[in-house]
């Protein structure tokens, strides 16, 4: 499982469309596909059914999403707190 993977159904979810969460991810549309049946299939859970327009989570889809909200959420916290890490230890190597 991968974080991009999670971001890409977040943005599924927040679209209701492949098309339009793979344009605002700079992918193409049948990599964002792709890449959601794989983490699919990895957790054994359909998150979307694409049976419908727009596209809607099925039920097990709504408790993934609301977990990868919070684990894309803490990634991106991690990130920006290793990046204040870095910029602090580079601040401190300047003091003499």
């Amino acid at each position: 499982m991968l974080l991009r993977q999670l971001e890409y159904v977040l943005a599924v979810e927040h679209f209701q469309s492949f098309t339009k969460a793979a344009d605002y991810c700079c992918v193409t549309q049948p990599t964002l596909s792709q890449q959601i049946r794989t983490l699919e299939s990895y957790l054994g859970i359909e998150v979307f059914d694409r049976s419908t327009l727009p596209i809607v989570p099925t039920d097990k889809g709504i408790l993934i999403l609301e977990r990868a909200k919070s684990v894309v959420k803490q990634a991106h916290e991690l990130e920006d707190f290793a990046k204040e890490i870095a910029k602090s230890a580079k601040d401190a190597e300047l003091v003499y």
